[in-house]
Parts: C-alpha cells; structure tokens; sequence
C-alpha cells in the first residue's frame, strides 16, 4: 500500500493529495486517504472508480487531460522539499 493517498487532486496546479493513504480501493488496489474513498458494499472504493475512471484523478474532465507520464510527474513534484533552500521559484513573466 502507498505511503501518501494516490488520487491526483487540483486543476490548474495538478499534485497528489497529501493525505496519508489509510487503505486501498477494492476496485483498482490504489491506496487513498479517507477523503478519497466511500464505503460501498464492495468495501472502499475511490472517487475514479466511483465515476468510472481509468486513473486516479479527482475531477473527471482532467482524466481526459492527463497520461501517464503527467500523473508520474504529479508524484515525483510531490516529493520535493518544500524547506529547501535551494528551490528557486523562477517567474517568467
């Protein structure tokens, strides 16, 4: 099981939910925090495959969006050190 819950959240900034993961789904074995997940008959399961999504993602129209390759780039974002010093916040504006 995952150490932090694995549904992608948030629109225009993508990230993984920074809940910890509590249990997986029934459905597609992901983990996912308790925000992320109902109790069905089934036992738990996660909002995508709730609605009936292929990959964990929050909100359905973004799973149109989004492959594999981003969600692997929204779990490796969500690694970073937020009290590193050396991350550089560069506007390009």
């Amino acid at each position: 099981m995952a150490e932090q819950c694995e549904m992608v959240i948030g629109y225009l900034v993508p990230h993984r939910c920074e809940n910890p993961s509590l249990g997986t789904c029934t459905k597609c074995g992901r983990g996912f925090c308790d925000e992320h997940t109902n109790q069905r008959k089934e036992g738990r399961v996660c909002l995508a495959c709730q609605q009936g999504l292929d990959i964990p993602v929050a909100l359905p129209i973004a799973a149109t969006l989004f492959t594999a390759t981003d969600l692997d780039t929204f779990g490796r974002s969500s690694t970073w050190d937020d009290n590193d010093s050396s991350d550089v916040f560069s506007d390009l504006s």
